[in-house]
């Protein structure tokens, strides 16, 4: 009580009685409360854009799981939607995919989040929704009995993805006794053995109002908000909290090893040290100290093993700061003969900073990073809610978000080597490597020599010696180049995107992957700044420039925090306008995109998607790869690259949006400036080449040896242009989303897979629509005679009016939210300018999905769902 009265007092804090609940305004917009059950209650205004992010964080992660109940808390995750006591199975997800809104969870360690993200008006139905799935779920034996198998093909999939079953493997050696060891989905033994007498224990132990958080962030007001949250959570009886105490983790005497052995292209190589807690005062030490190693081009990993001695494909270095104790980690991946230096490499450059101090600069640059990731999470309701939601689960207490950020910025040399020395000691060394025959790469014995010479190396001594919809003001510049401007004034944070016809669209057999190449190349210098000088100054800036390249256009995107601009303008306008295109940047990056394509490899749904198009769309472009072929990407010069950017790059033929905090009366005079310049003739594009017709069924079977089986069957479907596209975008979704059909039947019902859904693809003269389901061998047949199943209902028996309905708001909805950020508003603005749907064809898109009926989904669904006229790909062990 005394610390509320000094915060009242010192502070000038509000307290409000908001219709009966008492809360305090702990920040302008931001109020919390603790109900008299002991739940509490955040809610923040935010009227950036018209949705809603309500988020119920439990203090019920996997850390709180007993030995024999690993992977409880994840099953409940699995299981709080499969209904209530009013509630079918299926019926939550439908209710709020209704309104536009998707419903989800995650478990981690500390705590599991259920969360609806949505239109605001989705406020009510959420709290009622998320309120009674936790409090009122019923855990049906027989759902349950079918969520087990959902979950072991989680498990299956996860082992498939080499760099997530690494990680896995990694962290449990990283640990020794804390039970952050065990994996939060837990062992295939201990999933199966639980019963539903065991989730009601443990609900009852973890499921108190006294452990709960409700996080509200949107366009709603705090007062109704609140009174509306206490209403739906606050009738649970109250229920003292569940102390639990945990074990001391105990230092590690000597490095360890783990090793994986999986037949895959590419080698994969992870680091764990010891990090601290999130409550500890090294943790935003920690995350500066993460931002130099390894996040960025310029970072002292990517410089000295990427680019320096280019040993490693790629490398990036993270921080994970829990509740308990943390690690601080290095992952990446390289070719197998390279594995064993890219440890030793990496090592001594961690190593490095307990003796050499940091120079001004580059901490400054490491500490506007990190501060920008902070800014740019403001910009979606959800992200904003679930950093509110962590840090009160965490430390209880929200505004610990902006302590931490403070803290970030006041970090000097001194701490960073002060930290260092704390937790970077070689005996804590934990070194993971999945391959072909890993253990020929290293031993136990080697590792610890190779951890004793990083050390050394490192000290000196060598063994021989880094609102929504806004007024958009479009103007054309003399020299052709579209502008478009659009002011977001509540963060301080700006996206800018150049655009120009291009892609995959403009490619042949024999130039697959010159846009890409082109696209990652244009970043790396200019005639005037090198690719490491570069780097530096954009990430000085707290921001980032990279090229892209899609299916039907390419250019750049940058993202930059608001008093950067006319800095970050000039820069963004030499790489456009002056790129260097060098042949030994060219030859650095190539390894990098070759690399891509050996995980995509390695990936069976990565494989699944390539064969799938090719098989779908050749001879047309649509159906080469992507990520381009390596036999062209490996015999591209830089001639080649500056050619194709001669042909396609020109500022009459691009569209550079803007949004962000910014004025166009401002911003214009410096576009002109920077931009005006720039003169270029356009040479006429090549023609779209037409599709040819799919005729006949195209079936592809690849062997791979992997736990699942990965199933796409699909058809030809409209283009981007075509009125069909609406009722085929509805129809998607009406399959798709967790209360989509072929969830629902082929996941909740038959239990065939973790994975099942469909997607669409809209190009320019061509589209396509694939059915997707992933699932162990023995299931094979039945999977894919439940997708016939259910395309055959479709063209048969048709849709309901309450189906098309609940797609109807759920595609809207999600739109919506997809369009939070400045750079998504900034890419679908110049994109659509681009493929002349003009700039604002977000509202008419709204009104035409609205405008479909029932008989235009049976339309398109009987036009384009042909079954002599399939593809399909299987991807997985094939047996007899």
């Amino acid at each position: 009580m005394k610390q509320v009265k000094f915060l009242f007092f010192s502070f000038f804090i509000i307290c409000l009685a908001l219709k009966g609940v008492w809360a305090m305004e702990i920040a302008p917009g931001l109020y919390k409360t603790v109900l008299d059950n002991g739940l509490t209650l955040i809610v923040e205004e935010n009227h950036r854009a018209p949705v809603v992010s309500v988020q119920v964080w439990v203090k019920a992660g996997s850390a709180y799981e007993k030995d024999d109940e690993a992977g409880i808390t994840h099953l409940i995750e699995h299981m709080i939607f499969k209904g209530t006591e009013k509630r079918k199975p299926g019926e939550i997800a439908d209710t709020i995919e209704s309104f536009g809104g998707n419903i989800n969870a995650f478990t981690s360690y500390d705590y599991t989040c259920y969360y609806v993200n949505g239109p605001s008006e989705i406020l009510d139905t959420a709290l009622d929704v998320l309120s009674d799935a936790i409090f009122h779920s019923v855990f049906d034996p027989t759902e349950l009995e079918r969520e087990k198998q959902v979950v072991l093909e989680e498990m299956r999939m996860r082992q498939d993805r080499p760099a997530l079953a690494l990680a896995e493997a990694v962290m449990q050696k990283a640990y020794l006794k804390y039970p952050y060891r065990r994996p939060i989905i837990g062992y295939p033994e201990t999933v199966k053995a639980i019963t539903r007498d065991d989730i009601l224990k443990y609900m009852a132990r973890r499921y108190r109002p006294a452990h709960m958080a409700v996080v509200i962030v949107g366009d709603v007001e705090a007062e109704t908000a609140l009174a509306k949250a206490a209403t739906y959570f606050g009738q649970e009886p109250k229920k003292p909290p569940v102390e639990v105490n945990f074990p001391k983790e105990p230092p590690k005497k000597k490095p360890i090893l783990v090793t994986l052995n999986k037949e895959v292209q590419e080698g994969y190589f992870q680091l764990a040290l010891p990090g601290p807690s999130l409550l500890d005062k090294e943790a935003p030490v920690m995350d500066v100290i993460a931002a130099i190693l390894g996040q960025g081009e310029s970072s002292r990993l990517y410089r000295a093993l990427r680019r320096e001695k280019g040993i490693v494909h790629t490398v990036y270095a993270y921080t994970f700061t829990p509740k308990g104790p943390g690690l601080f980690e290095v992952a990446g991946t390289a070719p197998v003969e390279n594995l064993r230096e890219s440890l030793k490499e990496a090592l001594v450059e961690i190593f490095r900073l307990k003796y050499e101090p940091v120079l001004p600069e580059e901490l400054n640059k490491a500490k506007v990073m990190v501060a920008a990731d902070f800014v740019y999470s403001r910009e979606t309701m959800q992200g904003e809610a679930r950093k509110l939601g962590a840090f009160e689960m965490i430390t209880g207490d929200p505004l610990k978000a902006k302590a931490y950020l403070e803290a970030i910025k006041k970090v000097t040399p001194a701490q960073i080597k002060e930290v260092a020395q704390k937790f970077f000691t070689p005996q804590a060394v934990v070194a993971g490597l999945l391959a072909q025959n890993v253990s020929q790469i290293i031993s136990q014995e080697e590792l610890e020599n190779l951890v004793e010479e990083a050390e050394m190396e490192a000290s000196g001594i060598t063994p021989e010696m880094e609102r929504w919809v806004a007024p958009t003001v479009k103007k054309k510049l003399p020299n052709g180049l579209t502008v478009l401007i659009t002011p977001q004034k509540d963060v301080p944070s700006l996206a800018m995107t150049l655009v120009f016809p291009g892609g995959l669209r403009f490619e042949t057999k024999e130039t697959n992957g010159l846009f890409r190449t082109l696209a990652g190349l244009w970043t790396k210098g200019t005639t005037k700044h090198s690719a490491e000088v570069l780097a530096t100054l954009i990430e000085s800036m707290g921001g980032e420039i990279s090229g892209f390249s899609g299916r039907n256009t390419f250019g750049l995107k940058g993202v930059f925090l608001a008093d950067y601009l006319d800095k970050a303008l000039s820069i963004f306008a030499e790489i456009a306008e002056n790129p260097a295109f060098s042949q030994d940047e060219l030859e650095k990056l190539k390894p990098e995109l070759l690399s891509a394509l050996a995980r995509q490899e390695d990936d069976p749904l990565q494989l699944a998607v390539k064969e799938f198009y090719r098989l779908l769309f050749s001879p047309h472009p649509y159906g080469l790869n992507i990520l381009g072929s390596p036999e062209v990407i490996q015999n591209l010069t830089a001639e080649d690259i500056k050619k194709a950017y001669d042909s396609f790059v020109a500022p009459s033929r691009g569209v550079l949006a803007i949004v962000g905090d910014v004025d166009p009366e401002k911003v214009l005079p410096l576009i002109e400036k920077y931009f005006g310049t720039w003169q270029k003739e356009a040479p006429p594009l090549p023609e779209d080449k037409e599709p040819e017709p799919l005729l006949e069924p195209r079936i592809s079977t690849i062997n791979m040896d992997r736990e699942q089986v990965h199933l796409i069957l699909g058809f030809r479907g409209p283009d981007i242009f075509s009125q069909d596209r609406y009722a085929m975008e509805v129809l998607n979704a009406i399959l798709a989303g967790q209360g989509g059909r072929l969830f629902k039947e082929l996941r909740d019902k038959e239990a065939l897979a973790y994975s099942v859904t469909s997607f669409l693809t809209l190009g320019i003269n061509t589209g396509g629509i694939g059915f997707y389901i992933a699932t162990e061998p023995a299931k094979k047949k039945l999977a894919l005679a439940g997708l016939w199943q259910e395309i055959t209902k479709i063209t048969q028996e048709g849709v309901t009016d309450e189906e098309i309905k609940r797609a109807k708001r759920w595609l809207v909805g999600r739109y919506l939210t997809s369009l939070q950020t400045n750079s998504a508003q900034a890419m679908e603005q110049a994109v659509n300018e681009i493929l002349g749907l003009g700039y604002n064809y977000g509202l008419r898109y709204i009104q035409k999905i609205q405008n479909v009926d029932w008989e235009n989904i049976n339309d398109v669904a009987k036009k384009y769902l042909q079954n002599q006229s399939y593809v399909l790909v299987t991807v997985g062990p094939i047996e007899d």
